[in-house]
């Protein structure tokens, strides 16, 4: 079987209410990509290249920046409503996973109805919340209810215009800004104690941890400084002192294949990740014009990085299912 963990959706409920409240570029620019909405497009092309489950994580976190809180709800439970119907429709090749772009207590019971009525898996959640860190207190409650539910969280990089007002005037932002939003947001978890506090929170990266691991030795140099940083309490939230190296907290990562061909990447991310860290997934049907490129890519990674059957078998199936299984054991599309 071959499982991609990280593939995205957009039902047309959901575009449609956007739409309707809170119309944007982001969001109208989904309208060209069918294959976001379309289940049966979706199955024709998952049986041509040999894909046998799809999760289904939201597209275009962009679309929610600046959503007041009140419409941000509501657009909530349209994508979990949208994405429950493709998966009722087609359980046997689908998984849908929820979505938080905050988190307060509306969002929580939000993710436990989609959990425990519409039977999503985990959530997406992004790299910056308007800007602010992911180890922010606010975000806590979600890491604590994740962790004890066994829900594991997708994160998704967003745009990272707080950093410089340019950085939207060419590609940048999607090129280079969105891997390495997604390495600071992965530190900013490990250093504000996020993932010390909480061993045992799943949660899964786009583009194999960004640049994460090309700079593992020189992020292990820095150890020394981090009691020195955790002293200050940056983000005011709670001080947890880190008891292992920086790297070993990086390492629970789980990290996908969305490099677009480049086996020699996949291989320096097995080095610093290992095998049981990394999981096929493709950001189907985005970065091409037909929507399939970079599942295909993904697929030559695997098949031309010299790897050994156990580590295959754990990159296209195992590591996936494991972590799907623990947070659902029932899920029809894994019998």
């Amino acid at each position: 079987m071959i499982i991609d963990a990280y593939s995205h959706v957009c039902p047309a409920r959901l575009t449609d209410a956007i739409g309707r409240e809170y119309p944007s570029a982001e969001a109208a620019a989904l309208d060209g990509k069918p294959l976001l909405r379309d289940a049966e497009e979706r199955i024709r092309f998952m049986d041509e290249v040999g894909v046998d489950v799809q999760v289904l994580v939201l597209v275009r976190p962009p679309m929610w920046l600046g959503m007041p809180a009140d419409v941000m709800y509501r657009m909530m439970r349209e994508a979990h409503l949208g994405i429950a119907a493709m998966v009722e429709e087609h359980p046997d090749r689908f998984i849908g996973t929820a979505v938080a772009p905050n988190c307060d207590d509306r969002v929580l019971e939000e993710l436990r109805f989609a959990w425990d009525e519409l039977g999503l898996v985990g959530a997406e959640i992004f790299s910056n919340v308007e800007g602010q860190p992911l180890d922010s207190p606010h975000m806590w409650p979600l890491y604590e209810e994740a962790e004890r539910r066994s829900m594991p969280l997708w994160i998704h990089p967003q745009h990272t215009s707080y950093l410089y007002p340019w950085i939207k005037e060419s590609l940048l932002d999607r090129s280079l800004g969105w891997p390495f939003d997604t390495s600071l947001a992965m530190l900013r978890l490990v250093y504000g104690g996020v993932m010390e506090r909480f061993p045992n929170l799943r949660i899964i990266t786009h583009h194999l941890g960004g640049m994460i691991p090309y700079y593992g030795a020189r992020l292990a140099s820095f150890d020394t400084e981090i009691a020195e940083y955790r002293s200050r309490n940056l983000t005011g939230g709670p001080a947890v002192a880190l008891k292992a190296p920086v790297t070993e907290y990086l390492r629970r990562f789980y990290n996908d294949t969305s490099i677009n061909y480049s086996p020699a990447t996949l291989s320096c991310g097995l080095d610093f990740f290992g095998g049981e860290h990394v999981l096929f997934g493709t950001d189907f049907p985005m970065g091409s014009v037909d929507g399939g490129a970079g599942t295909r890519e993904a697929l030559r990674s695997i098949q031309d990085c010299p790897l050994t059957p156990e580590v295959r078998n754990q990159l296209l199936e195992g590591n996936a299912r494991r972590l799907l299984q623990e947070a659902a054991p029932g899920l029809r599309a894994l019998q």
